[in-house]
C-alpha cells in the first residue's frame, strides 16, 4: 500500500522519521511531504493556508500511483479532510492520528467555542506565542515535552522540540467544505491518544462522536505517537492498508 502521511502544526515531514523505515520493512511505500512554509519547505509563510496545503497533498497524490491511505496528524486532519474532498477517488482510506476531525463549514475557532463546556485547558493555546499581527505563533522549545511529546523519550523528545518552526495561523480559521458525496464517501478511521496534552481525548471523543469512523483505535501515548510508539502506530496503519487496500 502507499501511504501519504500529512503533518501537523509546528511540525514537518521530519516527524515521521521514525515511522517510515517500519512501513517500509513491513512492505509499504510512503510519502511525507512537507507542508508549505514547513520543515525544510522554502515556500513563505505568508502562502500558507488551508488551501495551499491541501493543493500540496493533492499534488503529491497526482504523482503517485493506485489507491493511497492518506494519514493526517493534528492539524494535518484538516487538510487531509479537504484533500479527501478533492481526491476521492484515490484515496482507500483517510487515518487521524490525535487529528482534527472537523466537519463541513467548521474551523478550529468555532469548534473550541462549541465545546467549551468541556473545561479542557488547551496547552497549545496557552504555550504558543503568537506575534503582535495574530498572524504566526511559535511553539516554545521547553513546553513542547510536556505537550506533544509527553511519553516520548527525552532525548526523543528534545530531538523533535528542537525542529519545530513557526506556524502561521489562517488554517485555524479556514472553514472546511465538504459534502457527504465525496468526503463522505472514503472510510475514516482515528488513532486517540489518551495521554494527549495538545488535542485532550476529549476533544477527540468528542469528534468521533459526531464524525463516525469506521472504527477507532486507543494507544496509551502522547500527542506523537510517531516519536513515542512508532511501532505501535505503524501496526495499526498497517492493519488497515491490510483490510482496505
Amino acid at each position: 500500500m502507499q501511504f501519504v502521511l500529512v503533518h501537523g502544526s509546528f511540525h514537518g515531514a521530519w516527524c515521521w522519521d521514525h515511522l517510515i523505515p517500519i512501513l517500509e520493512r513491513q512492505g509499504h511505500r510512503v510519502a511525507a511531504p512537507n507542508l508549505p512554509g514547513s520543515g525544510d519547505d522554502p515556500a513563505p509563510l505568508e502562502n500558507a493556508n488551508l488551501d495551499s496545503y491541501a493543493t500540496r497533498v493533492a499534488g503529491v497524490i497526482d504523482g503517485l500511483p493506485g489507491r493511497i491511505i492518506l494519514v493526517a496528524h493534528s492539524m494535518g486532519g484538516i487538510v487531509a479532510s479537504q484533500v479527501t474532498e478533492r481526491r476521492p477517488g484515490r484515496l482507500a482510506a483517510v487515518i487521524y492520528v490525535n487529528g482534527l476531525l472537523f466537519r463541513s463549514n467548521e474551523g478550529l475557532v468555532s469548534f473550541l467555542n462549541e465545546h467549551a463546556h468541556l473545561g479542557v485547558e488547551d496547552l497549545v493555546l496557552k504555550n504558543m506565542k503568537v506575534s503582535a499581527d495574530g498572524v504566526t505563533a511559535t511553539f516554545p522549545a521547553e513546553a513542547a515535552a510536556e505537550v506533544f511529546y509527553n511519553t516520548s523519550h527525552p532525548a526523543l523528545a528534545a530531538w523533535a522540540a528542537s525542529r519545530l518552526r513557526p506556524q502561521r495561523m489562517q488554517v485555524y480559521h479556514d472553514a472546511l467544505e465538504l459534502t457527504p458525496q465525496r468526503y463522505g464517501a472514503v472510510p475514516r478511521f482515528y488513532v486517540e491518544g489518551l495521554r494527549d496534552n495538545a488535542v485532550s481525548i476529549a476533544y477527540q471523543r468528542a469528534m468521533t462522536g459526531r464524525t463516525p469512523c469506521e472504527r477507532v483505535f486507543t494507544l496509551d501515548c502522547d500527542h506523537s505517537p510517531f516519536v513515542s510508539a512508532p511501532e505501535a502506530l505503524a501496526d495499526i496503519l498497517n492493519d488497515v492498508a491490510r483490510t482496505n487496500g
